[in-house]
Parts: structure tokens; sequence; C-alpha cells
């Protein structure tokens, strides 16, 4: 079922070869994103190609399948594009010809650009200059108070996918964790969520082995404390820094209109190997 679905969907970039000089495809299937992604492409890319639509195949496993059914029959350029995902804490990140892997949990990561953040809240705010909006936004603040929870925390979601994959993790709302409108987590409130999931754990594996897999995947982000790259976007970052951004200005703009904005804006420094895996006939 699986294989007639993505042949249909990617069917549909037969007809399109006129608009596009690459074939482009991505998971994301959402309202909204094949304009984010248009715009980033466009951003990195659109000097070399032309790049009026993207092709949305539903899923990490769906995109990952059509590479592979595609290598060595393609006819022209074209790049598969996935989600780092968790795996990422596991120094897993494969990238090849045709194939790019994020450096980011998801593309939402990539809108955690503070000046362009930044500009949206003094496009919103009429009054307020922007030293005076950055101070109370304070991203370094935001980043330094989150970032060793939230890293603990999902070091624990990766091996709950790992022993015990039917346990809610990623998914478990972050709103339940948030301390109050600051967009900051609560230490006391991830500490338990930490505990009842480890509880779940050493059902499976011993309390030793779950410390001893704990301090392996540290070493391998060898004192990576990188929210950015960790870190789900999607659902833990943006909605912690958009109900920081609402705290401060008064501003009823819908998350996916707020994402369009920073995609116009946002640095792309970390994606600038991606031509590097683009596939040429």
């Amino acid at each position: 079922m699986l294989e007639r679905g993505l042949a249909a969907k990617k069917a549909k970039s037969v007809f399109f070869e006129e608009r596009n000089t690459i074939d482009i495809y991505i998971e994301d299937t959402a309202v909204g994103y094949k304009k984010i992604y248009k715009c980033i492409l466009n951003r990195l890319l659109g000097e070399r190609f032309l790049i009026n639509d993207v092709f949305p195949l539903g899923g990490k496993t769906a995109v990952l399948q059509s590479w592979e059914n595609d290598r060595n029959k393609r006819n022209r350029p074209q790049l598969h594009i996935v989600d780092g995902d968790i795996e990422l804490l596991g120094g897993e990140r494969r990238c090849d010809s045709g194939l790019y892997t994020l450096p980011y949990y998801c593309i939402e990561n990539i809108f955690l650009c503070e000046q362009s953040l930044l500009d949206i809240l003094v496009e919103e705010d009429p009054e307020k200059e922007r030293d005076e909006l950055s101070q109370a936004f304070n991203f370094t603040e935001w980043n330094r108070l989150n970032i060793e929870p939230l890293i603990k925390l999902f070091i624990t979601y990766y091996l709950v996918k790992k022993y015990v994959p039917q346990t809610q993790n990623v998914h478990y709302q972050v709103s339940r964790l948030a301390a109050d409108n600051s967009g900051v987590v609560d230490i006391g409130k991830v500490n338990i969520r930490i505990t009842e999931l480890e509880t779940e754990i050493i059902k499976i594996i011993s309390e030793d082995e779950l410390n001893q897999e704990k301090e392996s995947i540290l070493k391998k982000i060898d004192g990576n404390y990188d929210i950015k790259k960790y870190i789900s976007g999607k659902d833990y970052l943006l909605p912690l820094i958009v109900t920081r951004m609402k705290s401060i200005v008064n501003t009823k703009v819908s998350n996916i209109t707020l994402k369009h904005r920073i995609s116009q804006r946002c640095s792309l420094e970390d994606l600038s190997d991606i031509e590097s895996f683009i596939f040429y006939p």
C-alpha cells in the first residue's frame, strides 16, 4: 500500500518538470510547509536551480524509500530531504547522493534564529524599540535555562524509543512542563517526567545499564549541548519561544504565518552543505 501511494505522490513531479529544474522530495504534508521549504530552498539553491514546487511524500519512511527506489534510475537532478529526528543523539545522520538529512531534529529548528525572531517582535510592537524588545526577549537567558533540562529529557526520550517505544515520548505536550508564560520549562516537572519514563525503561534494562546508556550518549555529543540541534523544534522549542514572544508583544499572528515570515530571513548557515548532496544524472 505504501508503494502504491508513494508512486502516486511521486508521479506528480513529472507534470511539473517545466516549472522545476530539480525534483525535491520532503516529508511534511501539513498545510504551509511546501511554501516554507520553497522559500528556504530558493534562498539556498535559487541561483542554480528553478524551484517552483517541492513534493511532500508523507513521512521519513516514504522519503527514504523513494530515495532507495530511485537510485540509478534518475534522469534529472534530485534531492530527498528528511528530518534528523532523535537519532541525532545517537550520532546518526545519513547524507548521500540525492539524500540530505537535516542537521537538526526537524525543519522547525531552523527558526530558532535570534535576530529573525527579534525582527518579528519589532514588527509586531508599534511602540517599543529593538533594544528594549531584545532585553525583554533575552534569547540567551531562554536558551541557558532550557538547554540542560531539555537535553536530559530528550536523552531519556531517545532511550524510551529504543526500549519502550509504545510509551509516549516526544509528543508529550511541552505546555505540561512549562513553568509559566516565560517559555521556560520547570526543572521539577521535567525531572518528574524523566523519572516516570526511566521507571518504564528499567522494566526492560537494569538501572546500571540505563546509566551506562546515558553516559554513552553524552560522550557521543561530547558536551555539545546544542538546543537547536537535538530538541524538537516543532513540539518543544517553537511552542516555548512563541509563548515567550507573546508574553512580550500583543500579537495574534498564527504559528504557520510566523514560520513563513521567519523562513524568509533566518540564517541558513547550517544548511550550507546541502548542494553537495544533490544527485546529478
